[in-house]
């Protein structure tokens, strides 16, 4: 039985009686991010983490089940939410323009994640994590649940586009320009308030 990523991260996996662990899976996501990093989503696999890290690609089955809990696990990685642990006084719009603003600066600066989370339909626990935090600053706000829920699909298409024409066009969009349509949008959910 492996350990999930997030489990993961909280405790190293139990080491087998009579074996050192070799790894743990923080290791792993760290090879398989520079590895994202330096070469892009398509240079990912477990054959070339198991050459960085110089052990044998079944050893890696030990901490990912297959390829798309390895790349779950490069997104929780990328994808932080602290805004979200700001004060619960903060009115709502500006908690979400602060986490969206976070999830930005975040994929440019890594944007094969970006690529991954328009390529790949991604249900691991960490996306449950997230999504609820994000939910729930809307629907703290007063949006029902189907509102809540299409505001944060309006919010991540917008941020996703934005990404992907700053990172592949290198001209077209700014991290102003980005806040810009942002509160545009943000402004649009505040008048759709029940």
């Amino acid at each position: 039985m492996n350990v999930p990523y997030r489990s993961a991260m909280a405790a190293d996996p139990p080491a087998r009686r009579g074996r050192p662990a070799l790894l743990d899976a923080e290791q792993v996501v760290d090879a398989a991010v520079a590895i994202l990093d330096a070469e892009g989503l398509a240079a990912v696999s477990f054959r070339r983490l198991s050459t960085e890290l110089g052990v044998s690609h079944m050893t890696l089955y030990g901490y990912f089940d297959s390829k798309d809990d390895l790349l779950e696990a490069l997104v929780a990685r990328t994808i932080a939410v602290p805004a979200v642990r700001r004060s619960s006084t903060a009115p709502w719009d500006e908690v979400l323009l602060a986490v969206m603003l976070d999830i930005h600066r975040q994929l440019v600066s890594r944007p094969g994640i970006a690529e991954l989370l328009i390529t790949r339909e991604l249900t691991g626990e960490w996306v449950a994590g997230v999504r609820e935090q994000l939910l729930d600053i809307l629907r703290n706000a007063g949006f029902t649940q189907r509102r809540a829920t299409d505001g944060l699909s309006v919010l991540f298409n917008y941020l996703l586009g934005a990404v992907m024409i700053e990172t592949h066009r290198g001209r077209g969009g700014s991290a102003a320009s980005f806040r810009l349509g942002l509160r545009y949008l943000i402004d649009g959910l505040k008048s759709d308030l029940p």
